[in-house]
């Protein structure tokens, strides 16, 4: 059996590239050839050393799109050669949420690319439920965007969000971008805020309204540019308290702010606007395995047809794990998603 190379993360901002022998995989298990990977901004809190509770050593990486390489003995769902994507939570099971179908909410949620190994390796060893079949109509190099798209799509879902309704998204950033394509798609009247000029070009190409606040606040570039009252659904995309606050603050009286970015610890927001505004405060923690069979729909249907493949994924081989990260974090990052190809 061969040895398959991995970039393990030992410290913080550092690899250690190193060989393991491919594993077999056991009963209902299927090892995987990684394709590739990307890196998204959890990972950059793990890679940082200021994640709220996963700290390296770290096999890093959960948006993995592979290969089936082995099978284990009953697994039958798929053979050798098919292309699949991972769904990285894993639960225990049989608890109120889990039964429910909502692993990413169980109390002992586990996932791949965190306390479980992740997709930093040539090879990796998966159960097989949580594993999907990728359609023959994605491009190839969208294939590893299935996993941040989803997130967007139970973003949405989240926001109980429909068609005709007004939406304002924080941030277009790979998931703050998604989630705004994921919301047009669905019918809504999408506005984007976005500092940075080259992410308001790929959102314009996108067919996205893109501004930047410049001198304003969020809430005055709604009332401007939405309606006086604030929007029906604000996405925050972001993650910080201020960004949090403004979607709260941009939001019309029985709204909904949607809280999708990593969110801090502790939140100061105003109490009054939520409660006196009969707005709702929404939470969005991954996704749900209809959310990846949405998202694997809309690409196959042409979502990001507009882009140019290099603006949507540069890639980086599994030596240069590190400028995959930096860049990242850095903001010199060509495209829309770092991703390493082991």
């Amino acid at each position: 059996m061969s040895d398959g190379r991995y970039a393990m993360l030992v410290a913080p901002a550092e690899f250690s590239l190193d060989r393991r022998p491919a594993e077999t995989p056991a009963s209902n298990e299927i090892r995987l050839r990684v394709r590739d990977c990307g890196v998204c901004g959890s990972d950059l809190k793990m890679w940082a050393g200021t994640h709220a509770f996963l700290r390296p050593p770290l096999l890093l990486g959960h948006e993995i799109y592979g290969r089936v390489e082995a099978l284990g003995e009953g697994a039958d769902t798929f053979a050798v050669g098919d292309d699949v994507v991972v769904f990285p939570a894993v639960g225990c099971g049989t608890c109120f949420h889990c039964v429910r179908g909502q692993p990413q909410l169980c109390a002992d949620m586990r996932f791949h690319g965190g306390q479980l190994p992740g997709g930093l390796a040539e090879h990796l060893v998966v159960a097989e439920q949580n594993l999907l079949p990728v359609p023959d109509g994605i491009p190839d190099l969208q294939r590893v965007l299935i996993e941040p798209l989803a997130v967007g799509v139970h973003a949405v879902t989240r926001a109980q969000a429909e068609a005709g309704e007004t939406a304002v998204v924080l941030g277009s950033g790979a998931i703050g971008l998604f989630t705004a394509l994921v919301a047009q798609a669905r019918g809504l009247d999408v506005l984007v805020i976005e500092p940075s000029a080259p992410r308001r070009a790929r959102a314009a190409l996108l067919g996205l309204p893109a501004v930047d606040v410049g001198s304003s606040s969020v809430e005055q570039i709604v009332a401007e540019l939405v309606r006086a009252e604030g929007a029906d659904v604000v996405f925050e995309c972001v993650g910080s308290n201020e960004t949090i606050s403004s979607a709260l603050a941009s939001t019309r009286k029985g709204g909904r702010a949607v809280v999708v970015g990593n969110a801090p610890a502790a939140l100061q927001i105003d109490g009054l606007a939520l409660q006196r505004g009969d707005r709702s405060l929404v939470g969005v923690l991954m996704y749900e395995r209809g959310d990846f069979i949405e998202a694997m729909d809309l690409l196959a249907n042409g979502l990001l047809q507009a882009l140019p493949e290099e603006s949507l994924v540069q890639r980086f081989s599994l030596d240069d794990v590190g400028a995959a990260f930096s860049t990242s974090k850095d903001g010199t990052l060509s495209a829309l998603r770092a991703v390493v190809q082991p």
